[in-house]
């Protein structure tokens, strides 16, 4: 349909319309992200570039996260898999349990956490291997903990890659020879790259700026188990908002990195 003589796009007052809330709240973000860089001061940005246990949060944040994501994303190309190609007696239930962490309060799930490592069989787990404790206020209870909440976003969104392939492709593989492993990583893997892209950064979004679970089973110790979220709660606390907001706008540099890295290596149609 062509616009009539002179009125322009038959549609454009339709669509700005409905861009309005859109705009709204791209300010919204836009303002608030400005305001933590505006606020930053040369003096703060010295003082927390010169603490080395800020130094440190940042390391342990960014090794963390990348740890806990890339076993989400080991644990979630096989569970996607499986989910989205059979069907199994309790299937509903399997299915329901996996979405606990998406939809539970991440402080609850740090809870569930904690309460498991005091019971006999979590304390032996936690401190029969190694006595000073393997997770509890240890740097690999943020992994874990971590890992817990980001492999559920990995795997409903990876398990919707694998839905979005025809099951056709991977059976005429088998048909000519290919056995269900060459299958599986020759033809199911590579075309469903952008959903195992989406998958990590989805993940790894949830992970690097988890707070109250962390907090709950690590605790924050200076250059052991202090991340770059409890950093920002810890200096607000003692007052040093200046510092707070260098390393809130150091996460929101970080953040913005990863994500457009991601996206340029094929997330595109499940993130944006």
């Amino acid at each position: 349909m062509t616009a009539p003589s002179g009125t322009g796009h038959p549609y454009r007052s339709f669509d700005l319309i409905l861009s309005v809330p859109l705009v709204l709240y791209l300010l919204v973000i836009l303002g608030l992200t400005a305001g933590v860089f505006i606020s930053i001061t040369p003096a703060a940005l010295r003082t927390a570039l010169s603490d080395k246990a800020l130094v440190d949060s940042v390391a342990l944040s960014i090794g963390t996260s990348l740890t806990s994501t890339l076993l989400a994303v080991s644990v979630a190309v096989p569970a996607g898999y499986v989910l989205s190609r059979r069907r199994f007696p309790g299937y509903v239930v399997v299915d329901t349990i996996l979405d606990i962490p998406i939809v539970l309060p991440p402080l609850v799930m740090g809870l569930s956490v904690l309460i498991f490592f005091s019971t006999p069989l979590g304390r032996w787990i936690d401190r029969g291997i190694w006595k000073e404790g393997l997770f509890v206020y240890q740097p690999l209870g943020i992994v874990l903990v971590q890992f817990i909440v980001g492999a559920a976003f990995a795997i409903r969104v990876i398990k919707s890659g694998f839905e979005s392939l025809d099951p056709r492709y991977e059976q005429v593989a088998m048909t000519l020879g290919a056995s269900p492993w060459q299958a599986f990583s020759r033809v199911v893997l590579p075309n469903v790259v952008p959903a195992l892209v989406a998958g990590a950064v989805i993940s790894w979004a949830r992970i690097f700026g988890l707070f109250g679970p962390v907090l709950l089973v690590c605790g924050t110790m200076r250059s052991r188990t202090e991340i770059m979220p409890t950093t920002v709660f810890l200096e607000t606390s003692i007052g040093r908002i200046e510092v707070a907001l260098v390393v809130g706008a150091m996460m929101i540099l970080i953040s913005m990195t990863t994500l457009i890295v991601f996206k340029r290596l094929g997330g595109k149609g499940y993130l944006w």
